[in-house]
């Protein structure tokens, strides 16, 4: 299982709007939205929301046997369901989703990464 996490701000004055998103998602668009998610091979979705001083905040948490193809599939999808999410996404964050279609094929890995530190838990060893 592989996971994402999004954060994406909220436009001034979307919150409501925001919350009346996940209204619909759980209510009038519940069928869309889960044939989608199946579709998609998303696993869990969690939308939270962070007001604060500086803004209104969204944070979305994807799980996927596969998230790279299911984020892939949320940003070049024709089918209805999914343009209207990323409508919607538009609307409330200011985002185009389909501006991020180059980052939804897999990337080359860099050739001159620097890894700093690295941590994995060994199943093997007895504590």
């Amino acid at each position: 299982m592989s996971g994402i996490v999004l954060t994406f701000p909220i436009l001034s004055g979307k919150a409501e709007a925001w919350r009346r998103f996940c209204q619909e998602l759980s209510g009038s668009r519940k069928k869309g939205y889960e044939a989608s998610r199946m579709r998609l091979g998303i696993t869990r979705e969690r939308l939270a929301l962070i007001e604060n001083a500086f803004g209104a905040i969204s944070i979305t948490t994807l799980e996927s046997e596969d998230i790279a193809n299911a984020l892939n599939q949320i940003v070049t999808s024709n089918e209805t369901f999914d343009i209207w999410y990323r409508e919607r996404l538009h609307d409330l964050h200011g985002i185009n989703l389909s501006a991020y279609e180059q980052f939804s094929r897999p990337a080359r890995q860099a050739q001159n990464q620097e890894v700093h530190f690295e941590w994995a838990l060994n199943s093997a060893r007895t504590l």
